[in-house]
């Protein structure tokens, strides 16, 4: 009883205070993800109030953020808005690869850490964070914009990018052999592939399964889906964004409006959670990214 009086208040703190932060930066007209990781700042080991029962719900928390954050982004595009835009903007994808890679494989081989650190310095300087970007659009009304659709696209070929780095980086990092390494890109290929199949070819079919007239089994239905996909996803070294996105894509129509309308306010609550726990992760921890001193646990990609 002590220990959920305790969570209680310590994430209701939090969730009061995001909201009177999120107010402050309305009455100016700026985006409140500043505030939301100065916040989290306050909440991380050393800060002012350091977290203890409600860690793990924050942590959870934060990764169903980030799955809102891509699926609603998802609810915005069709299937094949999605193609014919990838289709136009692979050059722009291989410029960001280029220009944003390099540096980062080029300062990891000036510092003398070896070409496997170069790999992963590079993948640091060329990711950006979908749950960051989508955050922003949506916040400055950005998301109707002329710029947006190539902006958009360069996240999700980014995205995708990750179903071949992550396995690849993986096998590096564990010293796995060429056959092992192998074998978990191609099961990285395949995953996104079929998801990718299911959306593009057969998005009607699942628009209509998951269909209801009412809000409640709507809700339930495209909420589990997006968590289930996403984890299926992380499972198979495919990073969860790209499930939730593909999730969203595949629905469209009345459906895709229906339940962006529903999860909205899930994803506003859950994104501000992500922003406080990303704030309140110590760096140099190799376990579990934590705001306190405890539970290890591996990092998700994005």
């Amino acid at each position: 009883m002590h220990s959920s009086a305790v969570f209680l208040i310590e994430f209701g703190a939090i969730t009061l205070g995001l909201g009177l932060l999120g107010r402050f930066a309305g009455r100016f007209q700026f985006s409140p993800i500043p505030l939301y990781l100065l916040a989290g700042l306050a909440f991380g080991e050393g800060g002012l109030l350091p977290l203890g029962t409600s860690e793990e719900f924050v942590a959870t928390g934060a990764e169903i953020g980030v799955i809102l954050l891509l699926l609603l982004l998802g609810l915005e595009y069709s299937a094949s808005e999605l193609v014919s835009s990838l289709k136009t903007q692979y050059p722009a994808g291989a410029v960001d690869l280029v220009l944003n890679a390099t540096p980062g494989a080029a300062m990891a081989l000036l510092l003398g850490w070896g070409p496997v650190a170069a790999v992963a310095l590079a993948g640091v300087t060329w990711i950006s964070s979908s749950g960051v970007i989508a955050k922003v659009l949506g916040d400055l009304g950005r998301l109707g914009n002329r710029e947006t659709p190539v902006i958009l696209s360069i996240l999700v070929l980014e995205d995708l990018s990750m179903a071949v780095y992550l396995p690849i980086l993986t096998a590096l990092l564990a010293g796995v052999s060429l056959a092992g390494g192998a074998a978990t890109l191609l099961i990285a290929l395949g995953t996104v592939g079929a998801v990718l199949y299911v959306a593009l070819r057969h998005g009607g079919l699942v628009s209509r399964a998951v269909s209801s007239d009412s809000a409640e089994m709507l809700l339930l239905v495209v909420f589990g889906l997006a968590l289930l996909v996403a984890g299926v996803a992380q499972q198979l070294q495919v990073s969860a964004a790209v499930g939730a996105f593909l999730v969203g894509i595949a629905l469209s129509g009345e459906v895709a409006e229906g339940a962006s309308g529903l999860l909205t306010p899930l994803r506003d609550l859950f994104a501000a959670v992500f922003f406080v726990f990303f704030a309140c992760t110590p760096i140099r921890r190799t376990s579990r990214p934590s705001c306190s001193r405890r539970s290890p646990w591996p990092p998700s990609p994005r």
